[in-house]
């Protein structure tokens, strides 16, 4: 296998596994929202954070790798086209690389639908719960801004 196929083989993979990590993260962070564990939470949110740092780190390695390779070989960085002029090893292992990020990619995007949706349903709840407080609020105090104890 020549190297430059290689390290971008490796690239890709790597990129996934950091996507996986990010995944496998996510869902801790939702059972701990579930558990309303606000420590494993908030440290959750800063591992999620770093990992995606790397995540973008890792694309951005995969992507100058995939540059250079289609630079040197004459073809786009798509990875149809990168595989066209790859020998059979190594389009064999890139395309098993490429259907792994696919899937990692595919479940990071459910998994932050998920998320989204929590938080989305958290809002509305919240809302909720204010605008209830405000009219409870209002009934308690009377205009004059002193409380009213009358039955």
């Amino acid at each position: 296998m020549r190297p430059d196929a290689e390290e971008l083989i490796d690239a890709v993979l790597d990129e996934s596994d950091c996507i996986d990590d990010l995944i496998d993260v996510i869902r801790e962070q939702r059972e701990a929202m579930r558990k309303r564990d606000t420590d494993s939470v908030n440290a959750l949110m800063d591992e999620a954070r770093d990992l995606s740092f790397e995540a973008q780190s890792q694309e951005k390695q995969r992507d100058d790798l995939a540059r250079k390779f289609s630079a040197k070989y004459s073809c786009d960085t798509y990875a149809s086209s990168l595989a066209s002029v790859m020998a059979d090893d190594e389009k064999e292992e890139f395309n098993r690389a490429v259907d792994k990020l696919t899937q990692s990619v595919f479940v990071l995007k459910s998994e932050m639908m998920i998320l989204t949706g929590l938080i989305d349903q958290h809002e509305q709840y919240t809302s909720m719960l204010l605008s209830e407080w405000r009219r409870l609020n209002g009934d308690i105090v009377s205009q004059s801004g002193s409380a009213d104890f009358r039955g």
